[in-house]
């Protein structure tokens, strides 16, 4: 009786996966499959801005003095544009060894000459220690970096005209981003729904048929938005009177969309 029951419990599993294969393979040949995509436009709202102060030295004191000088000349200048303190990082500081080697490095001398009895020989004169006997100087490197966040544009290039008058060594490429970039991702996702619906429907109307219910959905996409950097160079006073411009970004959605048709 038991071995029955396991007997008929097999049939019966067997059945039911042949019964949903069979249904799966009837549903993808009546089916309209679409792909939808849309793109939502919005204003970059968030920029960073990385810079670095450096001096070199033999007296690591004084080079620390004069790198903070500078910096809190930078963080003061970002405070009065009302700045936020936690939008100022002016943490890492970097301090490096340079060594300036003597050009000339006599390791020997070799030379030739005639010995008695015309024996040709040679005379190997060394050096011992001559490269540890020149003056080796030893100089220092102690560079801050400084990032600043700003909200807007035009705090930024309002910042960049007056920073440049401090000395500062090297100014990194801007970072433009959008802070909120998931809402804007759902607002594309949903058009590309719609998109995914209309064609569907225009492809049903086209081929005389019935569009029945909608029956798979995947998202295609993800919200991928990357800052965008731009090209790094050393101002001068010269480019204290230009105005930056930024452009509208566009953040992109695809899905993949099945409907049902109607017999």
């Amino acid at each position: 009786m038991v071995k029955f029951q396991q007997i008929t419990a097999i049939v019966i599993f067997f059945f039911l996966i042949t019964s949903i294969d069979a249904f799966a393979s009837t549903l993808e040949e009546n089916v309209i499959e679409v792909k939808g995509q849309a793109s939502v436009t919005t204003q970059p709202d968030y920029f960073s801005l990385m810079l670095s102060i450096a001096q070199k030295g033999r007296n690591t004191s004084k080079l620390r003095a004069l790198v903070d000088h500078k910096s809190n000349q930078v963080i003061n200048i970002a405070e009065s544009l009302d700045i936020p303190t936690k939008n100022i990082n002016s943490a890492r500081v970097i301090l490096r060894v340079i060594k300036d080697r003597s050009a000339v490095n006599v390791q020997g001398v070799e030379i030739n000459r005639n010995f008695p009895q015309q024996n040709k020989g040679k005379v190997y004169v060394g050096v011992e220690g001559a490269e540890s006997n020149v003056d080796k100087t030893q100089n220092f490197e102690l560079s801050r970096t400084i990032s600043i966040n700003f909200s807007t544009i035009d705090e930024y290039d309002e910042f960049l005209s007056r920073v440049i008058k401090v000395g500062v060594t090297h100014i990194s490429p801007l970072s433009i981003s959008v802070t909120n970039s998931e809402k804007t991702y759902q607002q594309a996702l949903a058009k590309a729904i719609d998109n995914a619906k209309t064609k569907a429907h225009q492809i049903a109307s086209q081929a005389n048929i019935k569009l029945g219910k909608l029956v798979y959905l995947k998202e295609l996409s993800t919200n991928h938005y990357q800052r965008r950097l731009s090209t790094a160079s050393m101002y001068s006073e010269a480019s204290v009177d230009h105005r930056s411009h930024v452009t509208d970004k566009a953040i992109s959605a695809s899905v993949l969309v099945k409907f049902a048709i109607k017999e």
